[in-house]
């Protein structure tokens, strides 16, 4: 009797790790996209502004890199955590 009710909370923890460890991917996924999305979106507003000589960058170029600066740095963060 003992033995089924270790199996069952043994089993009981390996579900929730492994839905932490999707959930978490899935959260790492989500922060990707939104980064690839930004960053996506900076190249094709700004990269022309950058690549002049001496670069003029607009308040819109500047809160787009922002931006992605911001979502780069939630996604190495959520790498990072173990």
């Amino acid at each position: 009797m003992h033995s089924s009710i270790k199996l069952f909370a043994a089993a009981a923890v390996l579900m929730l790790a492994a839905t932490g460890c999707q959930s978490r991917q899935a959260k790492v996924d989500a922060l990707q996209k939104e980064y690839d999305d930004l960053a996506k979106q900076f190249h094709q507003d700004c990269s022309a502004q950058y690549l002049s000589v001496p670069p003029k960058v607009s308040p819109k170029c500047e809160e787009e890199d922002t931006k992605v600066k911001n979502a780069w740095d939630r996604l190495q963060a959520e790498r990072a955590q173990k």
